[in-house]
Formats: structure tokens, C-alpha cells, sequence
């Protein structure tokens, strides 16, 4: 069997802290999605599974819902498999999120929404799937544990779990309210494969023929705690329950942290070549230089300002700990001769002490404000 697993993809997702590129984020995890059907379609899969938050809220619009669930029918295999999670979790109410979706989804889209067993043989699968939804934003204890000990159909092939929520040791979670699992009771399940959402990040690092837990990572990153390309995961599994999991790319847009140290006009034009390449289209950046520079360099950082802007796809530039360096020429520009600051200044160049006569040159330009 094929697979194809996905989620946190958030949809609806407002992005308020980026107006400037707001509706390039809201739109991109639509693509993802797209993206992941397109390639699960590509792949042959038997089966698409969404381990919870398809959507970023129950209160989403209607017109994003039915986007969404018109998204999925564009899967041409058996089953797409969605799970609500945390933050679509599943209500009872006529008009929720899930009653709305699934008036708008056709019938080879199966909303996960009961802890029970589903049976995929009415798909052509030899499979069931062991669904663990939520049903709140919060929760101090997960629900897999019904998993242990139902009875299994030795006639089915897999048993494959879905299930959304922290696992102990991957995911932080400290106050322990998302649904926290850990690894020995899903295992103590008894299952060939837990297929699982809530973490933003893959896992495990190193798979291999013998893993059991999988969860994709999002699909499209949403912030600057996610730093990869945006994941998703194909799962192989044969008769004799060994995995071959391959995770892919999936993402648009990139959110980086840079901390860069600065001394001269090298160091400048290193950072405005590296940001100039046209692959950063798309990277949001947190850049914060540190250091300090001769005068004329200093007055160059708001112009590799204005260039990085126009490159990137959002610059958040910190020159804070950036200073201008302090020379003899520079002293003998701004202070008269034989002034206290003047033989302050000059006296601690001529010891070496750069640290000090830093410090002193600030304070005496705060002092002259």
C-alpha cells in the first residue's frame, strides 16, 4: 500500500503580523495542499491521509471549506482520510466545520470524527484505519488508548492508526495539554504504522524499514520556528509491515533567522550577494548584524537595506548592536582638539582599549543629543 500523509496545513490562517505579504501566505497553504494532492496523484497512491488541522480554526469561511474539500476530490486514488485535530477539532453542531465539509466533500473523502475503527474495505483497501480525533483545543490526555485493546481483524491486512497531538521528547508541549502520547503506548497498540499530526516538523529524522511513527511536518511553513522547506510524506508499506518512508518537499515560502557578524565592506557585500540570489524570492528573513564599521560602511546599511527588501519576500533588519568604529580620523572630525571627550577618546585608542573607547564614544554622543 501507498500513502500519501499530510498535516497542519492550517487553511485560513490570517498571517496579520506580514500585511505586506499577507494574501501571498494565506494563498500558499491552498497550494500546498494542491501541491500534495498533485503529488500523491503523481506517486500512485492508494491513500491520502490528513493527520488533524486541515483548517486553522472551526470558524472558517465557507468559501475556504468548500476550496478545501474541492482540493481533495482532485485525488485519484482510493480514500483521502481526514482526522480533526486541535484546531479544527470535531463539535456536534449541524453548522460546524466539519457538517459544512462534508456536504461539500464526495464520497471517497472520509472525516475521521468517531474514536472507532474504519474499515476500508468498501474503498478496496485491505486496511483500517484507528482514528483518534479531537474534540477540543486542549486536552491533557490523548486518545489513543481505546487503540490497545480493540480487537483486530486478523483478515485485514494493515492497521494503520491516525492520531493528532505532542509525542514525549519531539514536540514541546510543557504544560502538557495537547494531547500528549509517547512513543511506547502508541507502539503497545499493536498497529503496523501510526500516520500522526500536530508537530511542524518531520518525523523521525532517520527512518527506516522498521519504523512505526510518522508525522509529516506542515506542508507550507507558518513562522520563523519552522525553518524547512515545508514537508510532507510517501509511505510505502509491503506485506511484511516494513516501511519505506521518503519525505518531500512541498513548501513556498521560507522563514529564516540570520545572526551575522560585521567588519568591514566584504562582510556587507557578502550578505547582500547571498540574499540577492533569485532562489530567496520567497524567504521571509530575520536578519541581526553585529559588529562595528568605518563610517562610510555604516552609512551603506540602509541602502543593503532597501536592496534586501526588494530581493526578499519580507526583511525584518536588526542593526541595533551595530556600531560605527571609532578611529583617530573619526575623533578628530567630530570632537575640538584638547576638548575632554578629544583626549578621552585619543588617549584610549592609543592603549588599544577598543572596547572601552566604544563605550566612552557613546556616551558622549547620548550626553550631546
Amino acid at each position: 500500500m501507498k500513502i500519501f500523509l499530510t498535516s497542519d496545513v492550517h487553511l485560513g490562517m490570517k498571517f496579520a503580523g506580514y500585511p505586506s505579504v499577507q494574501e501571498k501566505l494565506v494563498e500558499a497553504r491552498f497550494d500546498a495542499l494542491k501541491r500534495c494532492v498533485d503529488i500523491a496523484n503523481e506517486e500512485a497512491c492508494d491513500l491520502f491521509v490528513i493527520g488533524g488541522d486541515l483548517f486553522d480554526r472551526v470558524s472558517v469561511a465557507k468559501k475556504d471549506i468548500q476550496r478545501a474539500a474541492s482540493i481533495l476530490t482532485e485525488f485519484q486514488g482510493r480514500l483521502v482520510a481526514v482526522l480533526p485535530g486541535n484546531h479544527d477539532y470535531i463539535t456536534q453542531r449541524p453548522d460546524g466545520l466539519w457538517a459544512v465539509f462534508k456536504r461539500y466533500a464526495d464520497n471517497h473523502v472520509l472525516v475521521l470524527e468517531e474514536k472507532k475503527t474504519y474499515p476500508l474495505k468498501p474503498f478496496d483497501l485491505d486496511a483500517c484505519l484507528y482514528a483518534a480525533p479531537c474534540d477540543a483545543k486542549h486536552s491533557s490526555e490523548n486518545y489513543v488508548g481505546w487503540v490497545k485493546d480493540v480487537e483486530k481483524d486478523e483478515d485485514v491486512l494493515f492497521h494503520i492508526g491516525v492520531a493528532h497531538g505532542s509525542l514525549e521528547g519531539l514536540s514541546p508541549d510543557f504544560n502538557k495539554d495537547y494531547y500528549p502520547m509517547t512513543e511506547t503506548e502508541l507502539l503497545q497498540c499493536n498497529l503496523d504504522v501510526w500516520l500522526m499530526g500536530h508537530t511542524h516538523i518531520p518525523y523521525p529524522s532517520k527512518p527506516g524499514p522498521k519504523s512505526k511513527i510518522f508525522y509529516p511536518g506542515t506542508p507550507e511553513p507558518d513562522g520563523f520556528d519552522c525553518n524547512h522547506r515545508g514537508k510532507a510524506l510517501v509511505l510505502e508499506i509491503n506485506e511484511e509491515k516494513e516501511t519505506k518512508p521518503t519525505f518531500i518537499n512541498t513548501g513556498t515560502y521560507r522563514f529564516l533567522i540570520e545572526e551575522a557578524e560585521i567588519s568591514n565592506q566584504s562582510d556587507l557585500k557578502s550578505i547582500r550577494d547571498k540574499y540577492a540570489d533569485p532562489t530567496h524570492k520567497n524567504t521571509l528573513l530575520k536578519l541581526k548584524l553585529k559588529g562595528a564599521l568605518l563610517e562610510e560602511d555604516y552609512k551603506e546599511l540602509q541602502a543593503i537595506q532597501t536592496e534586501l527588501e526588494k530581493n526578499l519576500c519580507f526583511l525584518h533588519f536588526d542593526t541595533s548592536e551595530v556600531s560605527i568604529k571609532i578611529t583617530p580620523e573619526l575623533i578628530e572630525k567630530e570632537f575640538a582638539e584638547q576638548s575632554f571627550p578629544y583626549r578621552l577618546l585619543k588617549n584610549l585608542a592609543q592603549e588599544n582599549d577598543f572596547e572601552a573607547l566604544q563605550i566612552a564614544y557613546e556616551l558622549i554622543r547620548e550626553t550631546q543629543k
